[in-house]
């Protein structure tokens, strides 16, 4: 598929995640189709889906393409009582961990169903999620085996910060931050 003339980038919140959840699901469904990754069923993304849009912070968007759902990314801001850096190695000074609810942006998922993946529709996805955001910075978990993507992410400015296995049953993931301002 060529380049999308104009994707309909479509916003969503916190309150509009009822509404959304189905598609979501069924987008990951799609993207996830065939892997072998017990993280990767529907049941178990649900419960990831829940805890994301359950943070008053959640932020979406939804690209569509004449109607299509093409894919989506979503996040929300990290809270002073994150442990989203708890288990990075090596392990990460405190200034740059402490976190305070308007710091850091995590994004959690971002992908594209593939008839549209190579043209561009991910990176359009991304920058409108993060257009306008107040926090200082971005972070992301990519899987550390899968280099063609962290090497997307870094073509799109971040920087890997370490290593970690967030949780039990969790692969090994690249943390990677993008600066979206300078911290005063």
């Amino acid at each position: 598929m060529t380049t999308p003339a104009r994707l309909d980038l479509r916003p969503y919140g916190h309150t509009d995640a009822p509404g959304i959840r189905e598609l979501l699901l069924d987008v990951h469904d799609e993207v996830y189709e065939g892997v072998d990754d017990p993280l990767a069923g529907r049941d178990a993304f649900a419960k990831f889906v829940n805890h994301w849009s359950a943070h008053p912070g959640f932020a979406c968007v939804v690209a569509y393409d004449e109607g299509q759902p093409v894919g989506y990314a979503y996040g929300a801001p990290l809270g002073p009582s994150t442990t989203w850096w708890a288990k990075v190695s090596p392990s990460l000074p405190e200034a740059f961990t402490a976190e305070t609810g308007a710091r850091t942006f995590a994004l959690s998922e971002l992908m594209v169903r593939v008839p549209w993946r190579g043209t561009g529709a991910s990176r359009q996805i991304h920058d409108a999620l993060l257009e306008g955001r107040p926090e200082q910075r971005v972070t992301l978990l990519v899987h550390k085996e899968h280099g063609k993507v962290r090497a997307l992410y870094e073509g799109w400015g971040y920087r890997a910060v370490g290593e970690t296995v967030p949780f039990d049953g969790a692969p090994e993931l690249c943390a990677m931050v993008l600066d979206l301002r300078s911290e005063n």
